[in-house]
């Protein structure tokens, strides 16, 4: 159990969409959309979570042209956010963004977030747990993935919110805006690959 722990805080902390839009969110927004938009993420988690375990997903990719569609749909909007990240100019948020990111924004994210999809599927289809039905495997990975879930979003956010307020130098805020971008883009670049 404590080798899928420490597979989930690996998976979980490495960026991906969530965590470097939820970051932008609290530090273009501060923690009261941040936390709103941490919401949307952790039930769009456990919604994909679902998908996953119960075969729906599956499932629906067995119709011949509902993952490659899909995939071009996630692809593309995640595509987008890392370039508003990137493009923010000097400060870290969404560029020219006058409303928060919602919380309904924040589930459909993770609904079309490939790196979702790609971690509770490892995690549910390795690791076993020796001793205990597949039932009580599931409820108790679910379980433990969300234990570890929240407080590295929690950090993520707190980050975010962070480095706006230590007033970095506007090129080194613009740094950080690209390095961000960058390893977004990485990981949708490394999501597209996995798939063709």
């Amino acid at each position: 159990m404590l080798t899928f722990t420490i597979a989930i805080f690996l998976m979980i902390i490495t960026p991906g969409p969530g965590v470097l839009s939820l970051a932008a969110t609290g530090s273009g927004f501060g923690w009261k959309a941040g936390i709103l938009y941490l919401a949307g993420l952790f039930i769009g988690t456990n919604t994909v979570l679902v998908f996953v375990v119960t075969g729906f997903k599956g499932f629906l990719f067995q119709i011949p042209w509902v993952e490659p569609v899909f995939l071009i749909i996630s692809l593309s909007y995640l595509t987008w956010i890392a370039w508003r990240i990137a493009s923010a100019g000097n400060e870290i948020k969404f560029k020219q963004s006058k409303n928060e990111p919602t919380f309904f924004e924040a589930i459909f994210l993770q609904i079309i977030n490939p790196k979702a999809y790609l971690v509770n599927g490892i995690l549910f289809a390795g690791f076993p747990l020796q001793g205990f039905s597949l039932q009580q495997e599931i409820l108790i990975k679910a379980l433990i993935i969300n234990l570890v879930w929240i407080p590295v979003h929690f950090f993520w956010l707190w980050l975010g919110i962070k480095l706006r307020q230590w007033g970095l130098s506007k090129g080194k805020e613009a740094i950080v805006n690209k390095v961000m971008a960058f390893c977004l883009f990485v990981v949708i670049a490394l999501a597209g690959l996995s798939e063709f």
